[in-house]
């Protein structure tokens, strides 16, 4: 489990996101976000 949310971490830091936090709240409300923040990196 710790890999996938330190892989998530990752993937936001490269997507330009400072607040991780935020982030993490904000992409596990819908499941289509994440995959939506993949394609744009």
């Amino acid at each position: 489990m710790a890999t996938l949310r330190n892989t998530a971490v990752s993937v936001f830091r490269l997507a330009g996101i400072t607040n991780i936090a935020a982030a993490l709240r904000h992409h596990s409300r819908n499941p289509h976000r994440p995959v939506d923040l993949l394609r744009t990196i």
